[in-house]
């Protein structure tokens, strides 16, 4: 019997350490550079999924991109975006990269929004609407995109590549992983995901866990910035500053700042739980700890007397 109470100190010794590594850590704001978070618990279980290190063709299609969704970001204040004639040669291809060549329109308000209208088991056809006011003026910009589901290239409607998006990215990357950005048939260019056991944010479907994509990089000899914060469980962009994309130069847009996510019909998985599990479970494992310690007490002090 003194066994088998040693042992149970032991276990549930063992078992309060073992919880106490995964007990939660309270999410502090989401400020520009920096974000907040998610459970150690679920970190846990998306480190130990098999991941190569830099995967030019991503392991899996979008499981949501589906005709008929759609996602829109909204900008309600003005601003600065870069226009292009798409029709224009020296425009052609990714060279709506170079800023300097397109011409800057200040907007009071705009709505960027993408819709899925076909896919297949390669690529997705995605109609690309801009509205926004300028003077007063409420104009538009339409077109299509040619999206595929392995690499995210992104060719216009003749077929033209413009770039690799990154509207979306791999779901559920490792921490440290390197994700393409960008790949031509002469560079791929990478970048690192970032996040841990408090990275989320508050989305329109509630607080969903996140990553973050944030690079400087170089593409066709200009200087690009990267800053985008994903759904972890789509890989869909929620947050950040994504101010250029090839899904934008569809509708001869080069710069933009195309606002939060404001609607989509993308279920972005389950709300992150502010409900410590782990924490609690520990705690109950005390009392019931100190009871069956009693209870060996108890019979062994019986089986003496007898």
């Amino acid at each position: 019997m003194d066994k088998f109470i040693i042992c149970m100190f032991l276990f549930f010794f063992i078992s309060g350490t073992f919880l106490t590594g995964f007990s939660s850590v309270s999410a502090s704001e989401l400020v520009e550079d920096s974000w907040t978070i998610k459970t150690p618990m679920t970190q846990a279980r998306y480190n130990l999924s098999v991941v190569s290190v830099v995967n030019a063709r991503d392991a899996f299609a979008p499981l949501w991109l589906k005709e008929g969704v759609y996602v829109k970001h909204e900008h309600s204040s003005p601003a600065f975006i870069g226009v292009f004639d798409v029709s224009d040669p020296q425009f052609a291809g990714t060279n709506y990269l170079v800023d300097t060549t397109a011409a800057f329109l200040e907007v009071d308000s705009s709505i960027f929004m993408w819709q899925c209208v076909s896919v297949n088991a390669t690529m997705a056809k995605l109609k690309v609407i801009f509205d926004y006011i300028s003077d007063g003026v409420s104009l538009q910009r339409t077109g299509e995109a040619y999206v595929d589901l392995y690499t995210r290239a992104v060719y216009n409607a003749d077929g033209v590549f413009l770039g690799t998006t990154h509207l979306w990215l791999p779901a559920n990357p490792n921490n440290g992983q390197e994700i393409t950005v960008w790949e031509t048939d002469f560079e791929t260019i990478t970048a690192p995901v970032k996040f841990d056991d408090k990275s989320f944010t508050t989305t329109i479907q509630g607080k969903q866990d996140i990553f973050a994509v944030m690079e400087s990089v170089t593409i066709n000899g200009q200087p690009k910035l990267i800053t985008v914060m994903c759904d972890l469980d789509t890989g869909l962009e929620v947050g950040g500053r994504v101010s250029w994309d090839p899904i934008y130069a569809v509708v001869g847009v080069s710069y933009a700042d195309v606002g939060a996510l404001s609607e989509t019909n993308i279920n972005l998985g389950p709300e992150r739980s502010t409900y410590n599990w782990m924490q609690n479970l520990r705690y109950a494992l005390l009392p019931i700890a100190i009871i069956l310690i009693i209870t060996a007490l108890i019979i062994k002090r019986k089986k003496k007397r007898n």
